[in-house]
Protein backbone atom coordinates (compact mmCIF):
# COMPACT_ATOMS: atom_id res chain seq x y z
CA UNK A 1 0.00 0.00 0.00
CA UNK A 2 1.39 3.77 -0.85
CA UNK A 3 2.02 5.85 2.25
CA UNK A 4 -0.94 7.55 3.86
CA UNK A 5 -0.60 11.01 3.01
CA UNK A 6 -2.43 12.60 6.93
CA UNK A 7 -1.40 14.70 9.41
CA UNK A 8 -1.59 11.87 11.93
CA UNK A 9 -2.14 7.78 12.77
CA UNK A 10 -4.63 6.24 13.54
CA UNK A 11 -5.17 8.04 16.92
CA UNK A 12 -5.97 11.39 15.40
CA UNK A 13 -8.78 9.79 13.91
CA UNK A 14 -12.65 11.14 14.19
CA UNK A 15 -14.99 9.57 17.31
CA UNK A 16 -17.20 7.61 16.47
CA UNK A 17 -20.38 8.73 18.79
CA UNK A 18 -22.44 5.75 19.06
CA UNK A 19 -19.63 3.11 18.96
CA UNK A 20 -17.14 4.79 21.00
CA UNK A 21 -14.73 4.23 18.65
CA UNK A 22 -11.82 6.10 16.86
CA UNK A 23 -12.86 5.53 13.24
CA UNK A 24 -10.07 6.50 10.21
CA UNK A 25 -11.15 6.32 6.97
CA UNK A 26 -8.84 5.45 4.00
CA UNK A 27 -9.19 6.19 0.01
CA UNK A 28 -7.42 6.76 -3.10
CA UNK A 29 -8.22 9.03 -5.85
CA UNK A 30 -6.95 8.03 -9.11
CA UNK A 31 -3.17 7.69 -9.67
CA UNK A 32 -2.69 9.88 -6.13
CA UNK A 33 -1.46 8.88 -2.49
CA UNK A 34 -3.82 7.07 -0.65
CA UNK A 35 -5.23 9.40 1.95
CA UNK A 36 -7.26 9.35 5.13
CA UNK A 37 -9.60 11.20 6.93
CA UNK A 38 -12.30 11.55 9.86
CA UNK A 39 -15.85 10.28 9.05
CA UNK A 40 -16.90 13.58 8.25
CA UNK A 41 -13.93 14.45 6.09
CA UNK A 42 -16.06 11.88 3.35
CA UNK A 43 -18.69 14.44 2.98
CA UNK A 44 -19.68 15.83 0.33
CA UNK A 45 -16.87 16.32 -2.47
CA UNK A 46 -15.45 13.05 -1.94
CA UNK A 47 -16.45 10.81 -4.55
CA UNK A 48 -15.62 7.88 -4.15
CA UNK A 49 -17.89 5.80 -6.27
CA UNK A 50 -15.75 7.38 -9.01
CA UNK A 51 -12.02 5.76 -7.15
CA UNK A 52 -10.21 2.74 -7.42
CA UNK A 53 -9.85 0.06 -4.34
CA UNK A 54 -7.52 1.79 -1.98
CA UNK A 55 -5.05 -1.07 -2.84
CA UNK A 56 -5.36 -4.56 -5.37
CA UNK A 57 -7.57 -6.96 -3.36
CA UNK A 58 -6.40 -9.72 -2.68
CA UNK A 59 -7.87 -13.36 -1.85
CA UNK A 60 -8.80 -14.19 1.57
CA UNK A 61 -5.61 -16.37 3.19
CA UNK A 62 -6.50 -20.25 2.93
CA UNK A 63 -9.26 -19.42 0.67
CA UNK A 64 -9.43 -19.49 -3.42
CA UNK A 65 -10.43 -15.76 -4.70
CA UNK A 66 -11.28 -14.65 -8.25
CA UNK A 67 -10.46 -10.87 -9.12
CA UNK A 68 -11.93 -9.54 -12.05
CA UNK A 69 -11.97 -5.92 -13.08
CA UNK A 70 -15.26 -4.91 -14.53
CA UNK A 71 -15.43 -2.17 -17.75
CA UNK A 72 -18.46 -0.11 -16.78
CA UNK A 73 -20.57 0.26 -19.70
CA UNK A 74 -21.61 3.75 -19.17
CA UNK A 75 -18.43 5.40 -17.68
CA UNK A 76 -14.84 5.51 -18.68
CA UNK A 77 -14.14 3.38 -15.11
CA UNK A 78 -12.85 0.05 -14.38
CA UNK A 79 -14.16 -1.77 -11.26
CA UNK A 80 -11.89 -4.15 -9.54
CA UNK A 81 -14.39 -7.07 -7.89
CA UNK A 82 -12.24 -9.04 -5.26
CA UNK A 83 -14.80 -12.10 -5.42
CA UNK A 84 -16.98 -13.41 -7.31
CA UNK A 85 -20.20 -12.28 -4.59
CA UNK A 86 -18.60 -8.70 -5.57
CA UNK A 87 -18.79 -9.12 -10.01
CA UNK A 88 -22.41 -10.29 -9.73
CA UNK A 89 -23.53 -7.30 -7.68
CA UNK A 90 -21.49 -5.13 -10.13
CA UNK A 91 -23.18 -6.34 -12.97
CA UNK A 92 -26.86 -6.10 -11.34
CA UNK A 93 -25.52 -1.97 -10.26
CA UNK A 94 -24.54 -1.70 -13.84
CA UNK A 95 -27.67 -3.08 -15.31
CA UNK A 96 -29.80 -0.81 -13.12
CA UNK A 97 -30.39 2.47 -14.39
CA UNK A 98 -31.19 3.78 -11.16
CA UNK A 99 -26.90 3.93 -9.82
CA UNK A 100 -24.93 6.54 -11.90
CA UNK A 101 -21.64 5.37 -10.55
CA UNK A 102 -20.17 2.87 -8.21
CA UNK A 103 -16.67 1.56 -6.94
CA UNK A 104 -16.14 -1.72 -4.93
CA UNK A 105 -13.65 -1.09 -2.55
CA UNK A 106 -12.94 2.05 -2.80
CA UNK A 107 -12.70 3.19 1.16
CA UNK A 108 -10.96 0.91 4.56
CA UNK A 109 -12.28 2.12 7.89
CA UNK A 110 -9.79 1.45 10.54
CA UNK A 111 -10.36 1.35 14.11
CA UNK A 112 -9.15 -0.42 17.46
CA UNK A 113 -11.21 -2.76 19.31
CA UNK A 114 -10.16 -5.43 22.26
CA UNK A 115 -6.38 -3.97 21.96
CA UNK A 116 -6.18 -4.52 17.81
CA UNK A 117 -6.30 -2.31 15.12
CA UNK A 118 -9.34 -3.32 12.87
CA UNK A 119 -9.79 -2.51 9.03
CA UNK A 120 -12.67 -3.50 6.69
CA UNK A 121 -13.89 -2.15 3.10
CA UNK A 122 -17.62 -2.00 2.41
CA UNK A 123 -18.11 -3.62 -0.84
CA UNK A 124 -19.64 -1.15 -2.58
CA UNK A 125 -20.14 2.41 -2.54
CA UNK A 126 -22.16 3.95 -5.15
CA UNK A 127 -24.41 7.38 -6.30
CA UNK A 128 -27.77 7.00 -7.57
CA UNK A 129 -29.10 8.59 -10.08
CA UNK A 130 -30.63 11.43 -8.44
CA UNK A 131 -27.05 11.96 -6.50
CA UNK A 132 -27.25 10.31 -3.12
CA UNK A 133 -24.62 8.37 -2.01
CA UNK A 134 -24.84 4.81 -0.67
CA UNK A 135 -22.59 2.42 0.30
CA UNK A 136 -23.41 -1.37 -0.67
CA UNK A 137 -22.32 -4.39 1.68
CA UNK A 138 -23.35 -7.62 0.98
CA UNK A 139 -24.96 -9.99 4.02
CA UNK A 140 -22.54 -12.66 4.87
CA UNK A 141 -23.90 -16.84 3.52
CA UNK A 142 -26.99 -17.79 5.75
CA UNK A 143 -27.49 -14.33 8.22
CA UNK A 144 -29.45 -11.80 8.22
CA UNK A 145 -27.25 -8.77 8.71
CA UNK A 146 -23.60 -7.98 9.12
CA UNK A 147 -21.93 -8.06 12.24
CA UNK A 148 -22.45 -6.28 14.79
CA UNK A 149 -19.90 -4.13 15.50
CA UNK A 150 -19.13 -3.45 11.60
CA UNK A 151 -22.79 -2.40 11.32
CA UNK A 152 -22.29 -0.01 14.30
CA UNK A 153 -18.97 1.63 13.00
CA UNK A 154 -20.99 1.90 9.70
CA UNK A 155 -23.76 3.01 10.82
CA UNK A 156 -22.21 5.83 12.42
CA UNK A 157 -19.48 6.60 9.77
CA UNK A 158 -22.44 6.93 7.37
CA UNK A 159 -24.22 9.17 9.01
CA UNK A 160 -21.75 11.54 9.33
CA UNK A 161 -20.32 11.54 6.10
CA UNK A 162 -24.08 11.93 4.87
CA UNK A 163 -24.43 8.21 3.35
CA UNK A 164 -27.06 5.95 2.97
CA UNK A 165 -26.23 2.10 4.25
CA UNK A 166 -28.30 -1.16 2.25
CA UNK A 167 -27.27 -4.46 3.47
CA UNK A 168 -27.97 -6.88 0.10
CA UNK A 169 -28.16 -10.34 -0.96
CA UNK A 170 -25.61 -11.69 -3.10
CA UNK A 171 -27.66 -11.69 -6.50
CA UNK A 172 -28.34 -15.68 -7.49
CA UNK A 173 -30.01 -17.82 -9.59
CA UNK A 174 -31.82 -17.15 -13.12
CA UNK A 175 -31.39 -13.43 -13.11
CA UNK A 176 -27.62 -13.38 -12.05
CA UNK A 177 -27.54 -15.81 -15.36
CA UNK A 178 -29.48 -13.74 -18.08
CA UNK A 179 -27.75 -10.12 -17.05
CA UNK A 180 -24.15 -12.27 -17.13
CA UNK A 181 -25.17 -13.31 -20.43
CA UNK A 182 -26.14 -9.48 -21.53
CA UNK A 183 -23.24 -8.24 -20.48
CA UNK A 184 -21.50 -9.57 -22.96
CA UNK A 185 -23.63 -7.00 -25.38
CA UNK A 186 -23.52 -4.38 -22.95
CA UNK A 187 -21.09 -1.92 -25.21
CA UNK A 188 -22.35 -0.48 -28.65
CA UNK A 189 -20.78 -2.10 -31.87
CA UNK A 190 -20.81 1.03 -34.66
CA UNK A 191 -24.01 3.31 -35.50
CA UNK A 192 -27.00 0.73 -35.39
CA UNK A 193 -29.48 3.63 -35.10
CA UNK A 194 -31.50 2.92 -38.48
CA UNK A 195 -31.22 -1.10 -37.36
CA UNK A 196 -32.76 -0.03 -33.96
CA UNK A 197 -35.61 1.58 -35.43
CA UNK A 198 -36.17 -1.77 -37.19
CA UNK A 199 -35.86 -3.81 -33.79
CA UNK A 200 -37.98 -1.38 -31.69
CA UNK A 201 -41.10 -1.37 -34.79
CA UNK A 202 -40.99 -5.10 -34.97
CA UNK A 203 -41.08 -5.35 -30.97
CA UNK A 204 -44.07 -3.02 -30.93
CA UNK A 205 -45.97 -6.06 -29.34
CA UNK A 206 -44.22 -9.15 -27.29
CA UNK A 207 -42.43 -11.07 -30.02
CA UNK A 208 -39.92 -13.95 -29.43
CA UNK A 209 -36.54 -12.72 -29.86
CA UNK A 210 -36.26 -14.13 -33.52
CA UNK A 211 -39.32 -13.86 -34.87
CA UNK A 212 -39.20 -10.10 -33.91
CA UNK A 213 -35.51 -10.64 -35.81
CA UNK A 214 -37.18 -11.89 -39.03
CA UNK A 215 -39.92 -9.47 -38.87
CA UNK A 216 -37.36 -6.90 -38.73
CA UNK A 217 -35.36 -7.53 -41.89
CA UNK A 218 -32.33 -8.19 -39.95
CA UNK A 219 -30.22 -11.67 -40.86
CA UNK A 220 -30.54 -13.66 -37.31
CA UNK A 221 -27.43 -13.48 -36.10
CA UNK A 222 -26.62 -9.50 -36.64
CA UNK A 223 -30.16 -9.10 -35.35
CA UNK A 224 -30.18 -11.20 -32.42
CA UNK A 225 -26.76 -9.27 -31.08
CA UNK A 226 -28.00 -6.29 -31.55
CA UNK A 227 -31.58 -7.31 -29.70
CA UNK A 228 -29.21 -8.58 -27.02
CA UNK A 229 -27.28 -4.92 -26.38
CA UNK A 230 -30.92 -3.15 -26.53
CA UNK A 231 -32.20 -5.66 -23.90
CA UNK A 232 -29.33 -4.53 -21.79
CA UNK A 233 -30.19 -0.88 -22.86
CA UNK A 234 -33.25 -1.46 -21.87
CA UNK A 235 -34.97 -0.43 -25.45
CA UNK A 236 -35.97 -3.53 -25.19
CA UNK A 237 -37.61 -5.36 -22.25
CA UNK A 238 -38.30 -9.17 -21.02
CA UNK A 239 -38.87 -10.87 -18.01
CA UNK A 240 -35.29 -11.41 -15.72
CA UNK A 241 -37.31 -14.78 -14.41
CA UNK A 242 -37.50 -16.34 -17.13
CA UNK A 243 -34.46 -18.06 -18.81
CA UNK A 244 -32.96 -15.57 -21.88
CA UNK A 245 -33.06 -18.06 -24.48
CA UNK A 246 -33.33 -17.36 -28.82
CA UNK A 247 -37.03 -17.47 -28.51
CA UNK A 248 -37.81 -15.70 -25.16
CA UNK A 249 -40.32 -13.07 -25.84
CA UNK A 250 -39.37 -9.55 -25.32
CA UNK A 251 -41.21 -6.06 -26.39
CA UNK A 252 -39.89 -2.27 -26.98
CA UNK A 253 -40.00 -0.21 -24.00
Amino acid sequence: MSAVEATGGLLEGEAVPGAGLVVVALYREPYGPVRSCGAAGLRGGVVLEEFGPVSEPVPYRGRKGIITYWPVATREQTVVCGSLRQWRLAVELDFEPAWAAFSAGPVELRWRAGGRLRRWRPDFVARTAEGEREVLVLKPPRQESLPAVRLEVLQEVAGAAGWRVRQVREPSGLRVRNLGWLAGYRFPAGDEEDQGRALLEAFRQPTGLRAGVAASGLDELTGLDLAYRMLWQRRLLFDLAQPLLPDAVAWAA
